[in-house]
């Protein structure tokens, strides 16, 4: 008796029925004269937001146990997640039933002195590629302001490409 080849069935998950879109990523780097773990901690610390991203997060207040934003996009809860060790700073904001957008920054130090951060910028579905780029104008002066705190620095031409994602996918 020969056996018979097995085939799992195909199983459509919630994501083959999400359409695919296109949309914008834009990487940011940022050398600055200083530290990695002085750097790092300035940026891990959520009160320090709107010192160095003044034009995205007026103020903070503590509501209930979390950080609540008056932001360009409104009021809006933000909440960060740090790991020393790996230097990744995940800054989440959204209203509050959901997270509705991530800003990863990592923050690296290099060997002759230094530090580099690295932010990725992505559009989401909903926004409109004119609001993506007003966006990415404001991000690009909020790390000018971050590389004056830190004595200058240099910030390196963003690298923007059209990215093909799934929607949800993350």
């Amino acid at each position: 008796m020969s056996a018979a080849k097995y085939h799992q069935p195909y199983r459509l998950t919630y994501f083959h029925l999400l359409p695919l879109t296109y949309m914008h990523v834009r990487t940011f780097s940022l050398t600055v004269p200083a530290a990695r773990d002085t750097v790092f901690n300035y940026l891990a610390d959520i009160e320090n937001l709107p010192r160095w991203a003044a034009g995205f997060c007026e103020r903070l207040d503590l509501s209930c146990g979390r950080w609540r934003g008056l932001t360009t996009q409104g009021d809006l809860f933000l909440e960060m997640e740090s790991d020393v060790q790996t230097g990744v700073i995940d800054l989440h904001a959204g209203d509050e039933l959901q997270r509705v957008r991530l800003l990863p920054l990592r923050v690296l130090g290099l060997p002759g002195g230094g530090t580099l951060v690295n932010c990725v910028f992505y559009q989401t579905p909903d926004q409109s590629t004119a609001v993506y780029q007003r966006q990415c104008n404001l991000l690009s002066g909020e790390l000018g302001r971050l590389a004056g705190r830190f004595g200058g620095g240099e910030l390196h031409e963003p690298v923007a490409f059209p990215q093909r994602a799934e929607v949800g996918a993350n």
